[in-house]
């Protein structure tokens, strides 16, 4: 399984999903509007990260969206 997926949103009309399966973290945003319109979730089963941990994890994520994404990013 990938660490990292990203998919079209079935509820935000013009959004993506990009999950890390990771760490169970999920991240809603707008098409172009990422570092405006994003909203973290971390699943359930999953236990919440450190203030710190998170800080990590949602750099290393929105690196590799940057990196193999951009033009759904910006």
């Amino acid at each position: 399984m990938a660490k990292y997926i990203i998919q079209k949103s079935n509820i935000q009309p013009n959004g993506w999903v990009l999950t890390d399966t990771v760490h169970g973290i999920v991240v809603t945003f707008e098409q172009g509007k990422f570092n405006e319109t994003q909203k973290v979730t971390v699943l359930e089963d999953v236990p919440n990260p450190s203030p710190t941990d998170l800080a990590h994890i949602m750099g290393e994520l929105s690196d590799w969206a940057r990196q193999h994404h951009p033009d759904k990013l910006f």
